[in-house]
């Protein structure tokens, strides 16, 4: 009987749980199925299934809209921006929370002030900066702000995540020989795996979807990301709707499948600290 009443009393919770699901899953399912539908069948029947699998709109994608060569900047622009936010702010975050120094603190609260810079007020000084030092139009024109802007709320969630790991693990490795980089690396590193994977899926959906700084730093068209390629669909007198979907697609499933493999590491990464003993 008190099997049955307990679960009587989860089924609001599963309506619940249900309903949340269908309602975020509900964009990307019609994306998909509209991704391959003819234009004429998209404004026809938006909502209905499509009358035949017409992957004509991803070879329209990839060939005539580029998206392959904008995936490969979007790639390229995001791993390095991942990698590099994820390794300074590991390092700032250890400095400032294992280590015993008087400024720890201050440093902490420069580096958090970051976070209330809006990105759009430093497009001029950049871009002057940028075309004083002739990198405009390059990778690193992109990296380096995308860098910038996400180290702080990256160094601000490690800090935490280091403060709840017990200082006596370091203290037995250095009186064994260890220097503080090899501790930090060798055994700091590996026991903060879901801390660093929970930064790096942060970072890369920032930098993944980012269409400011492609925008304005990037002349090129071949140099172009994703979030930018979008408007290649976009004519002056018309849109080719359905190509646009198709190239969507393509650009949310890296994302959908980093987070579909990773979830379990970021749960793990998002909760541990939140309890101690």
């Amino acid at each position: 009987m008190v099997t049955g009443k307990r679960n009587l009393m989860k089924i609001p919770q599963h309506i619940l749980l249900i309903s949340f699901t269908v309602i975020f899953m509900y964009p990307i399912i019609w994306l998909f199925i509209n991704s391959f539908k003819t234009k004429q069948e998209l404004f026809q029947s938006p909502w209905t299934l499509p009358n035949s699998l017409n992957v004509e709109n991803y070879i329209k994608a990839i060939v005539v809209g580029n998206i392959g060569r904008y995936f490969l900047n979007s790639i390229v622009i995001t791993v390095s921006v991942v990698v590099i936010t994820t390794l300074l702010s590991a390092m700032a975050a250890y400095g400032i929370s294992r280590l015993r120094w008087k400024l720890s603190k201050f440093v902490l609260a420069v580096i958090s002030l970051g976070i209330m810079i809006p990105a759009h007020a430093t497009i001029v000084p950049l871009f002057s900066m940028f075309s004083k030092i002739n990198i405009n139009n390059t990778y690193l024109a992109v990296i380096i702000p995308l860098v910038v802007f996400t180290l702080p709320i990256a160094t601000l969630i490690l800090t935490g995540f280091f403060s709840s790991i017990p200082r006596e693990i370091e203290e037995a490795a250095i009186m064994d020989g260890c220097s503080i980089p090899t501790a930090f690396f060798k055994i700091i590193w590996p026991m903060t795996t879901p801390y660093l994977v929970t930064v790096a899926v942060i970072t890369f959906i920032f930098a993944w979807n980012d269409m400011l700084f492609p925008q304005i730093f990037l002349s090129d068209p071949n140099m172009m990301t994703l979030p930018v390629g979008l408007n290649a669909f976009k004519g002056r007198y018309s849109t080719d709707y359905v190509g646009m979907i198709a190239a969507v697609v393509i650009t949310i499933v890296p994302s959908i499948i980093i987070y579909s493999v990773l979830h379990r590491k970021i749960v793990e990464g998002m909760t541990a600290g939140a309890v101690k003993g």
